[in-house]
């Protein structure tokens, strides 16, 4: 990347400075040298204020020290000028005709993107989605499986090895609860005889079952009993518990495939839960946990973190104990990982926080600096509140159904269109959103066709095609390696597209540092803005003959973008809306 170009010659500018390179170094260059993209193209295609920050080191007039850099800046053939601004910017400008090259190769899709590794082995597990069997699969999910596939394909569109996995909880109190409502059911559940059926049906029971555990002392003790008997693996009890898990889990399989994602290795919580407790009892006896009115914890107030029980006074192995024995799994099955990713809400920080220090104590070469917890926020339909135990979830396939329907009506497309666009319009709504930002779904913007929306995107890249259909294939050939056009003959609209383009690279390195899918999300909506303004203004297939070719290759240019964008957050496209 060019960017990497400037950044290495600015170190090398300064180093030519005597004064400068005694305070570099005190410094990490990196840390020290910024290099940014101005949000206004009139001030270049870079950016870095390293002057700035030398003054204030140097005791000097940042002017003097840019003038300074400026002069010691070698000459190369990509940078067509470098100005200095008060207070003390420098501003760089590409040769122009590096984005026309790129533009063509991307036109042909051609994509490279940096190279970006978590560690030697560059090998990461994203561990994502994370529903729990005989509960409905609901709109929290859909954020969560969302998040969780985009940062696969973005962490192996730059150079690394992903294993999926996902983390499904099958045993514990809620799945006792839905078994002592279905066995307390007038409906008998061999009669039910569709998937649809025997989810709505697992939903009710667990509604039911919650509500008579906290209202009915009899029944508690029932569902208490019912948790025993699954941990015991009591056949009584094990036959109607393994049908019901199965219905849930081919109904999770049936929402996987509808939103476009898979898994390398589904773990369940019961295959787990033993080994979990035997690890557990393995470092109390190393003293890495500790015994507290009658339960096994640890103490993490030595480290600054909380006290939190891994096997409770009954002698089961809490969510903690049974992480440990998940982590074994997770880094012996697939090889040797640099990093071992959880796509989890924010409640559970305290949780990760403990188990990661506790899994460090126990193989620091194996588990230290391997484990991260990708937060995401809670997400809710904006009219309304979601409560598993009210029964008012905001379940996955009746959200994209919903959406689906308005869909049709809205833009009168069939029904493999509209199943497409449906689901686009639930992911970009949270892939569009910072993790970190709670989200009020509202249906009715997320099918915005004159907003920040999946159809708005979709229908940039449609109106794209729909140019290219119109000019022949050799004109196209044409526009996509005529090097006679030159961009001293570009305008404005179409030298800022160029520009934009060349961002993309940098946008997708970014989003993989950050694992933030957002970054993508707002580069090409930017993009597809740009370019409708650009198309509103400038004739494409009525342009003279050197300018329709540059706007046929921007046209192009833009579509394969904006498919390889969506592409990257989980999102298909359709060719007609």
């Amino acid at each position: 990347m060019i960017k990497n170009e400037i950044l290495k010659n600015l170190k090398e500018s300064l180093v030519k400075s005597e004064t400068s390179l005694k305070i570099l170094k005190q410094v990490q260059y990196d840390k020290f040298i910024d290099l940014q993209s101005p949000a206004n193209a009139d001030f270049g295609d870079y950016s870095t204020s390293v002057a700035l920050r030398l003054a204030k080191l140097l005791k000097k007039n940042p002017m003097i020290i840019a003038e300074e850099i400026k002069k010691n800046f070698p000459k190369t053939d990509f940078i067509e000028q470098i100005e200095i601004i008060k207070p003390g910017f420098i501003n760089f400008w590409v040769n122009s005709n590096y984005f026309l090259d790129y533009a063509r190769k991307v036109s042909e899709e051609k994509f490279e993107f940096p190279s970006y590794y978590l560690g030697k082995n560059k090998k990461v597990m994203v561990e994502f989605a994370h529903p729990n069997t005989h509960k409905l699969f609901h709109i929290g999910h859909l954020r969560n499986i969302s998040t969780g596939e985009a940062m696969v394909r973005i962490l192996e569109a730059v150079g690394n090895k992903v294993v999926r996995s996902n983390y499904q909880g099958d045993i514990g109190l809620h799945i006792a609860k839905c078994i002592y409502g279905i066995k307390n059911s007038k409906v008998k559940s061999q009669n039910l005889k569709t998937l649809k059926e025997k989810t709505e049906f697992i939903g009710k029971m667990y509604t039911k079952g919650t509500k008579a555990y906290e209202e009915d002392s009899k029944a508690k003790e029932e569902i208490i009993k019912i948790n025993q008997m699954i941990y015991d693996q009591d056949p009584e009890i094990l036959p109607l518990w393994q049908k019901t898990k199965q219905w849930s889990l081919e109904y999770f399989d049936k929402v996987y495939k509808r939103v476009d994602s898979h898994f390398d290795r589904l773990y369940l919580e019961s295959e787990i839960t033993k080994r979990g407790s035997e690890i557990s009892q393995e470092i109390f006896e190393k003293g890495i946990l500790e015994k507290s009115q009658g339960a096994i914890v640890f103490n993490g107030k030595k480290y600054g973190l909380d006290i939190r029980v891994f096997v409770n006074s009954l002698g089961f192995p809490t969510y903690e104990g049974k992480e440990l024995g998940l982590a074994e799994k997770e880094f012996s099955e697939f090889g040797e990982l640099d990093k071992n990713i959880h796509v989890v809400t924010p409640e559970q920080t305290s949780f990760f926080k403990v188990t990661f220090k506790v899994e460090e104590l126990i193989d620091e070469k194996k588990y230290k600096n391997k484990q991260f917890h990708l937060v995401y926020e809670w997400v809710r339909l904006k009219e309304s509140k979601m409560s598993s135990r009210e029964g008012n979830v905001i379940e996955a396939d009746w959200l994209i159904d919903k959406i689906k329907e308005k869909i049709i009506k809205q833009f009168n497309c069939n029904n493999k269109t509209a199943e497409i666009l449906g689901v686009a319009s639930v992911k970009y709504s949270f892939l569009k959103n910072s993790t970190q930002t709670v989200i009020a779904f509202d249906i009715d913007e997320s099918i915005a066709v004159d907003g920040n929306s999946a159809p708005y995107l979709i229908y940039t890249y449609v109106r794209c095609q729909s140019v290219l259909r119109k000019t022949n294939d050799v004109t196209l050939r044409k526009a996509q390696g005529d090097r006679s056009i030159m961009v001293s003959s570009t305008n404005h609209d179409e030298l800022n597209l160029l520009r934009k383009f060349y961002q993309f690279p940098e946008v997708v390195l970014k989003t993989a540092e950050n694992y933030s899918p957002n970054f993508i999300a707002t580069y090409i909506y930017g993009l597809a803005s740009q370019f409708n303004l650009f198309y509103q203004k400038n004739p494409i297939l009525k342009s003279e003959k050197e300018t329709k070719e540059l706007r046929l290759l921007i046209t192009l240019t833009t579509a394969k973008i904006i498919k390889k964008g969506l592409e990257l957050l989980g999102i298909k496209t359709v060719e007609k809306m």
